[in-house]
């Protein structure tokens, strides 16, 4: 008799919870419930959705190869945002490079981010860009600017910039 009194509780607390999951899962509830929340959807106060495929349809990648000189350039097409979502790359060049500035448009607004060059390892290994995680989104028709900052201007050094992530609508 003690041992089912000692289980008193549980028992009691299972049953309790098995009462309220039959009410909670029953069509009336449902019913209920569901005339309590409208939702309305139209053309001129529409519901936001968002595409959670696109990072993987429209998905980029590409190497630029900017200098001290020269920027080099994207543009972004019509309809789309692109999303930069991580840059890389490498300097072979006498390691005065300091770093890479991605210089773009959000909302019409201009913006700018600094990456730095890793320090090299010994006086002949590479400098690298090693791989930045960034959120950097530009407007639609805009172009992208990806310049490199150097303390000696007439290094020709090759610079190799990798840049990925994907494309939204505009819309």
């Amino acid at each position: 008799m003690k041992r089912v009194q000692s289980f008193r509780p549980y028992l009691i607390g299972t049953a309790s919870a098995c009462a309220v999951l039959a009410l909670g899962l029953s069509r009336e509830v449902h019913a209920v419930a569901s005339a309590l929340v409208t939702v309305v959807n139209t053309s001129a106060n529409p519901i936001p959705v968002t595409h959670v495929d696109e990072r993987a349809t429209q998905a980029f990648g590409f190497r630029t190869f900017p200098n001290v000189r020269t920027s080099s350039t994207v543009t972004v097409p019509a309809g789309k945002r692109m999303v930069i979502t991580g840059v890389s790359g490498f300097n072979n060049g006498n390691g005065s490079a300091s770093d890479l500035e991605v210089d773009l448009v959000t909302n019409g607004v201009g913006n700018a981010q600094r990456i730095p060059f890793a320090t090299p390892q010994s006086a002949t290994a590479l400098r690298y860009l090693a791989n930045e995680n960034v959120f950097l989104v530009a407007d639609p028709g805009t172009t992208v600017f990806f310049s490199i900052d150097d303390s000696d201007f007439n290094d020709t050094a090759g610079v190799n910039i990798d840049v990925h992530g994907y494309y939204t609508s505009a819309s």
